[in-house]
């Protein structure tokens, strides 16, 4: 439960940072904060003995995961938590549904269940929002969630594949590296990476609870991998009550329908793997 936790408060943290700056900046600068605990923590653990193979995967991983986060900071720009949240947590079923297709076979239940979800999605971002925020807009929010949960799907495979092979640190730096090199330098170099100390504090949260997250995931799915997954997806809903008591961000009720159909599919499909 600890890692759904960690989870939370990373998407609040993300969603309060979201608003703040732009999304390239939020991609930046927590890229740049993991890096400073990951990039150590890889070269006390050894450099590997590379295959070529695993440079392809860390280099998708890479570069799904930070354009992952850059779709879904974008999304919480203009949308609220209970909305992406759920959505963002569909990447592993995503995952599961891409691993079927390259063995080229879907179980007809997984494929209901995401047909489920994708019904949750639209009755959550065409629900109306009794309490909108300015520039609030769902359905934009709905669609750049997805494809950031579809982004982050590409990375999970990838990172599948290595997390066997390669210590964790090397694990988790191919997207810090990919961030570092494709935002936060070219918004240093050009003078843009200017934050206040409120944003950058929401911003070291983030990446602090992403981090504490992946690792405590990582624990726990090496003990049972099937249990941490359900609990895991369980952030969605927490994030959204989070977000309620602490920024009163109140859901209308085809919005909490959609909330409920979205985090009953990612249950099953986290229970169906």
């Amino acid at each position: 439960m600890a890692t759904a936790v960690f989870f939370a408060v990373g998407t609040i943290a993300a969603s309060r940072a979201s608003r703040i700056l732009p999304a390239p900046h939020v991609v930046g600068l927590s890229a740049a904060v993991a890096a400073v605990v990951v990039v150590p923590w890889a070269a006390i653990q050894g450099v590997p003995q590379f295959e070529t193979f695993q440079l392809l995967l860390m280099l998708v991983s890479g570069v799904g995961n930070i354009f992952g986060f850059l779709c879904v900071y974008v999304a919480f720009r203009y949308g609220k938590v209970g909305l992406v949240a759920p959505i963002v947590a569909t990447e592993g079923g995503i995952a599961a549904v891409i691993a079927s297709f390259l063995g080229r076979s879907v179980e007809p239940l997984i494929g209901f269940v995401l047909l489920m979800i994708v019904i949750g999605i639209l009755i959550a971002a065409r629900s109306k929002d009794p309490d909108p925020f300015p520039g609030e807009r769902p359905v934009l929010a709905a669609g750049f969630a997805s494809l950031g949960a579809c982004l982050f799907a590409i990375g999970l495979i990838s990172t599948g594949f290595l997390s066997g092979e390669l210590p964790l640190a090397w694990v988790l730096l191919p997207a810090r590296i990919v961030g570092v090199l494709l935002f936060t330098l070219p918004l240093l170099l050009s003078g843009r990476l200017r934050v206040t100390r409120q944003a950058f504090l929401w911003v070291l949260l983030l990446a602090a609870a992403d981090l504490l997250g992946i690792g405590m995931y990582t624990i726990g799915a090496a003990q049972n991998l099937p249990v941490t997954a359900v609990l895991a997806s369980q952030m969605a809903p927490l994030a959204a009550i989070l977000a309620f008591f602490l920024f009163r961000e109140r859901l209308g009720k085809g919005q909490i329908a959609g909330l409920i159909i979205m985090v009953g599919g990612v249950t099953l499909l986290a229970l169906l793997q």
